[in-house]
């Protein structure tokens, strides 16, 4: 009876100093999740006698390796705690995030540097500003270092911001390259279809149309690149049917401007001075290029040639309607043509380099994705 109350008393003891034991690790742990401290969290770990959190321990210390480009120690604390933890669920978390870092930095963190470089740089082509500086330092990265696994991401993500800055062709070049680079089947098929939609964006269709015959599976990626390009097609007709508006609102501005002037030379004599309202509009128009110009590329252009169409427009609108009377019959039909033509022209703008995708994705996504 003595031995059997000593035994429930060791077995009470050893529960409490298990309890206590759990507490202290639970208190512990929480308080470097918070502080965001990898050693202190790593001390978690590697304290016995294991605990529920030990596994938890190593896993946030990886996690936050991670995040300051530290994968060695990231690496090496993920194989802690695939080793100590009995979680399947926990295991396969810190195997898919191991199979992660290695396609980042190696199997020996070889591509650690490159991998930190990659991480600093590719944010800051969205930082605002000109990208150039930070594109020549990733294009010297991934020519510097060929071999490195996710090259071609390095490479999709320069070409996206070449694109942005309006240089369509060196874009499709990084991502034909990129496509040559890619280890993955993934990451080859990635580069493939966002070199289908360049090329579609740059209304290079033939191009694109070739690309796409190429492209094998998947059968809903197909189906969408497809539906793009359908829709690319569609809108290059109605392009070329808004030119041949644009060459009609010519033409007949060129006969109106001949009949009231009274003589081809009349006519040009009205053309070589603007009228008043030109001339008042043209410094709020440089204006306007100039602050557009500060930003992105492919906007400053759309703005640029949207200002030049209705300087014309209000030019040669000024120097058709000169000195004679203004009924209402003919100020009704100068405006609907002005109008036509400003309207005609913004829409080709816009639609060049298919910069109506680009303001669709800055309303859904927000401006820091533009």
């Amino acid at each position: 009876m003595i031995r059997g109350a000593a035994g429930l008393a060791l077995l009470v003891c050893a529960r409490v100093a298990a309890a206590d034991v759990e507490a202290s690790s639970d208190a512990a742990f929480h308080s470097a999740l918070r502080a965001g401290d990898v050693d202190a969290l790593e001390r978690v770990g590697a304290a016995r006698p294991v605990t529920r959190w030990t596994d938890d321990a190593w896993l946030e210390a990886a996690r936050l390796a991670a995040r300051t480009n530290d994968y060695a120690r990231a690496q090496r604390d993920l194989e802690q705690a695939i080793a100590v933890s009995t979680d399947e669920l926990l295991v396969r978390r810190a195997r898919a995030e191991l199979a992660r870092l290695t396609s980042v930095a190696g199997t020996a963190s070889e591509w650690t540097a490159v991998a930190a470089a990659h991480q600093r740089l590719v944010p800051a082509l969205d930082a605002g500003g000109d990208p150039r500086a930070t594109l020549r330092q990733l294009e010297q990265l991934v020519r510097a270092n060929p071999k490195y696994p996710r090259s071609s991401t390095v490479m999709i993500a320069i070409a996206g911001a070449w694109e942005r800055e309006g240089e369509g062709t060196t874009a499709v070049a990084w991502l034909r390259e990129a496509r040559t680079a890619a280890v993955e089947p993934l990451e080859r098929l990635r580069a493939h279809a966002e070199l289908i939609r360049t090329l579609i964006r740059t209304q290079d269709l033939d191009g694109a149309e070739a690309e796409l015959a190429a492209l094998e599976t998947p059968r809903s990626l197909i189906a969408d690149l497809r539906a793009k390009l359908d829709r690319a097609e569609w809108r290059r007709t109605v392009r070329w049917g808004l030119w041949g508006v644009l060459a009609a609102v010519a033409l007949l501005a060129v006969v109106m401007l001949r009949r009231s002037a009274g003589s081809w030379a009349a006519a040009g004599k009205r053309l070589l001075r603007p009228p008043n309202e030109t001339i008042y509009l043209i410094p709020i128009a440089v204006v306007l290029v100039v602050v557009a110009y500060t930003g992105n590329p492919l906007v400053a252009r759309a703005v640029r040639t949207i200002v030049i169409a209705g300087i014309a427009a209000s030019w040669i609108s000024g120097a058709i309607l000169g000195t004679a009377r203004i009924t209402l019959r003919r100020a009704l039909v100068h405006a609907a043509a002005a109008m036509i033509a400003v309207a005609s022209v913004t829409y080709i703008a816009v639609d060049d380099g298919h910069l109506i995708d680009f303001l669709i994705e800055t309303w859904r996504a927000g401006h820091e994705r533009g």
